[in-house]
């Protein structure tokens, strides 16, 4: 930019040069008009050597975006591709402390199901308190097991693997038992959980078609 500048200054300079010896010719008469004429081929040369000069600097300057967008590029290629690797590198991790909790999550579960069905009543209230610290652990990490009983099943979080026959109406298509417990994760379903659930069944159904035996008899 000083360069143009300073370009601009000489051409400026010339003009007035030019300026001048008209303003001599108007008063001189013709006399002046060889020095006029070498004063025009003057500024000709200087205006010509000027437009190159300022050529020679624009393209420079063209050059210097070029190079600058170039790095530009570079540096965003080389963000990226560590960004991407980070990214990688975090969700594997991610990915194996999500399946060590959920492991160890899993053996908590069999051990407290174990102390019930043996009737260890301390042990069930070590396990109740123990699950009463996790949670509120697993709730600021958005992670949450799935192995609740006595609820309507839900067939996106749950998997049916056995149904349990019941006269009772309103236990109908509630989960019965949890046989193996299910995870979320920032509302995204690692796994369902196993369950039985209730199936009701009415004995005093009439039936619509005879048996082959009531058949035969007729």
């Amino acid at each position: 930019m000083f360069k143009i500048r300073k370009l601009l200054r000489q051409i400026l300079s010339k003009i007035e040069a030019l300026e001048s010896a008209v303003t001599s010719m108007e008063s001189s008469g013709t006399s002046s008009l060889d020095g006029l004429s070498a004063s025009l081929k003057d500024l000709r040369t200087a205006a010509n050597r000027h437009d190159m000069a300022i050529e020679d600097l624009l393209d420079s300057w063209e050059d210097l975006q070029k190079e600058q967008q170039a790095e530009t590029r570079s540096l965003s290629a080389s963000l990226s591709s560590l960004y991407h690797q980070d990214r990688t590198e975090f969700q594997s991790r991610e990915k194996a402390l999500l399946d060590l909790v959920m492991s160890y999550h899993d053996q908590l579960f069999m051990l407290q199901r174990a102390a019930e069905e043996a009737h260890m009543e301390d042990w069930n209230h070590q396990f109740a308190l123990a699950d009463t610290k996790l949670t509120n652990i697993r709730l600021p990490a958005e992670f949450q097991p799935i192995c609740n009983v006595n609820l309507p099943v839900d067939y996106s979080l749950y998997e049916v693997v056995d149904l349990v026959p019941t006269a009772d109406s309103f236990l109908d298509h509630l989960i019965a038992e949890v046989y193996s417990c299910g995870y979320l994760y920032r509302g995204k379903i690692l796994k369902k959980a196993k369950v039985s659930v209730y199936s009701f069944q009415n004995d005093s159904t009439v039936k619509t078609q005879p048996d082959k035996s009531e058949e035969e008899l007729s």
